[in-house]
């Protein structure tokens, strides 16, 4: 059993981030010294199981007449790698001690020949710490806490769906037996054989969870058996495979809406607010799943060509159809996680392919352990994101809108797993092109609007396989009407047709 819960990997040099001493003159008089400690633990890396604590010391002096005459601010960053807990609190104040010791040798050394140097720096109290070193444990500590404190809630059964094993439980620690075991593996460490005997089990239990969930009936289901299939899969997926695709998008992206379903009328939109994100008040009083978000959490739905944007929406004859064009507002990377696992689609998709072929490369440098694990865990996650799902039936979405949440809420700990979206497959286009579900606050920063398109459909053909061509703006799927385009939107969001 381990015993060690954390362990120092780097200290870096302290840096001074702020350094005032008044004249002499204005310590003549009563005045008092006091210092503080600013805590914090930023850029965990889940994959190498390291995280940044860092420690502001701040002192300074107050004059009863002249205020603050004396402050200086340093901050000591330090690496720390955890395993299977939390850092203790005697762990961390031991870094805070040495923050300190290093801020008096500054203190010291800067404040010679003044009149301050003989001030003494005086040793923190790990009493005075305690609760403060604490909060910030917590903070950290936040996604375990607080998915122990509705396990209660879980369900380790749902119908004919596996029974999910022991090793996903708590148990009263800050972390599954599952989570430690990949923690291990990922990182190089160790592993017993009974310990590899239980990965082999949890990988199985993904195998057969992803058979049995191709066979479960949504249609079924009651208002009942829809929270207890949340609980069941909260539980199921309790750790995540997590990888990442960076970016550079350099082309346009299109967003279809049928006018009538976002304004109530068969009318040219004149606001791009309509052609955004909807209002996520708007998703809850719908109460529906979407490929990628629940009601809880709006998106930016992104696709590659006009025609897939139709072949997705499927807008019904004789209705008006506008489409904004969107692009970065500059050159950058995004971070995806990209759902590229899927053979069928890479059979349609050379790029889904060579995703598909980077996970197997990747998976040929891990442990054969690791790699079966990834292997049917992100098989699952291909054939959930790549069905297809009718609007009647939208409760199939449950499962990967509930993870895509899941995944977007990494961001909530200042992860370095930092989605700015999540791209897959278009079901819609039979795999040919892929779709973006990008956050809201990336698409309100990070992109624009830059042109909008409107056309009436008069006939369509959204079974057709769209022709190949190397226009996006190509419309092969549909016959249309009155198309019109303008560029001429302004910077208040009001869209000039001419």
């Amino acid at each position: 059993m381990d015993t060690i819960a954390s362990e120092l990997k780097t200290a870096y040099p302290t840096i001074i981030l702020q350094w005032k001493h008044e004249p002499f003159e204005k310590f003549l008089g009563s005045f008092k010294s006091d210092i503080r400690y600013e805590l914090g633990i930023t850029k965990p890396d889940i994959f190498n199981s390291v995280f940044r604590f860092s420690v502001g010391v701040i002192m300074t002096y107050l004059h009863q007449f002249n205020g603050e005459v004396f402050k200086a601010k340093t901050e000591t960053n330090f690496d720390v790698r955890y395993y299977h807990d939390a850092p203790t609190v005697e762990f961390l104040f031991e870094l805070v001690d040495n923050a300190t010791f290093e801020f008096e040798k500054i203190f010291h050394s800067r404040l010679q020949g003044t009149n301050l140097m003989y001030h003494k720096i005086l040793k923190p109290k790990i009493s005075d710490l305690q609760e403060s070193i604490q909060e910030v444990i917590d903070h950290w500590d936040k996604p375990a806490k607080k998915f122990k404190a509705s396990g209660g809630e879980r369900l380790s059964q749902f119908k004919n769906l596996p029974t999910i094993p022991e090793y996903k439980s708590y148990g009263g620690n800050n972390v599954t037996m599952e989570q430690k075991i990949l923690r291990k593996l990922e990182t190089g460490q160790d592993v017993s054989v009974e310990e590899r005997k239980a990965f082999e089990d949890l990988g199985q239990f993904y195998n057969e969870l992803n058979a049995q969930l191709t066979e479960l009936n949504y249609k079924s289901f009651t208002a009942q058996d829809i929270q207890d299939f949340k609980n069941y899969i909260h539980y199921a997926f309790n750790s995540h495979c997590l990888i990442t695709n960076q970016v550079t998008i350099a082309g346009n992206l299109f967003r279809l809406v049928v006018n009538e379903k976002v304004t109530d009328k068969n009318e040219s939109i004149a606001d791009v607010k309509f052609l955004t994100y909807p209002p996520l008040e708007t998703l809850k009083e719908k109460n529906r799943y979407n490929r990628a978000s629940t009601c809880n959490n709006t998106l930016l739905y992104l696709t590659e060509t006009v025609d897939t944007a139709l072949k997705e929406i499927r807008p019904p004859e004789n209705q008006i159809v506008t489409i904004g064009v969107w692009a970065p507002k500059r050159t950058r990377t995004f971070t995806q996680y990209p759902i590229e696992h899927s053979e069928c689609a890479a059979k349609a998709n050379s790029q889904i392919a060579q995703g598909l072929q980077a996970l197997k490369l990747l998976n040929d440098g891990q442990d054969p352990l690791l790699a079966r694990y990834m292997t049917n865990y992100f098989n699952l996650l291909a054939r959930e994101y790549s069905k297809s799902v009718t609007d009647e039936n939208h409760f199939e979405y449950m499962l990967s809108a509930i993870l895509s949440d899941r995944i977007f809420e990494l961001d909530d700990d200042n992860s370095n797993f930092n989605y700015d979206c999540i791209s897959y497959p278009s079901v819609g286009n039979n795999f040919f092109t892929r779709n973006l579900a990008v956050k809201p606050n990336v698409a309100d920063t990070e992109f624009r609007i830059v042109q909008a398109i409107e056309f009436e459909v008069m006939k369509a053909h959204y079974d057709r396989t769209p022709v190949q061509s190397l226009s996006t703006y190509s419309i092969s799927v549909a016959e249309i009407k009155n198309y019109r385009e303008t560029w001429n939107i302004t910077d208040t969001g009001h869209i000039i047709w001419e």
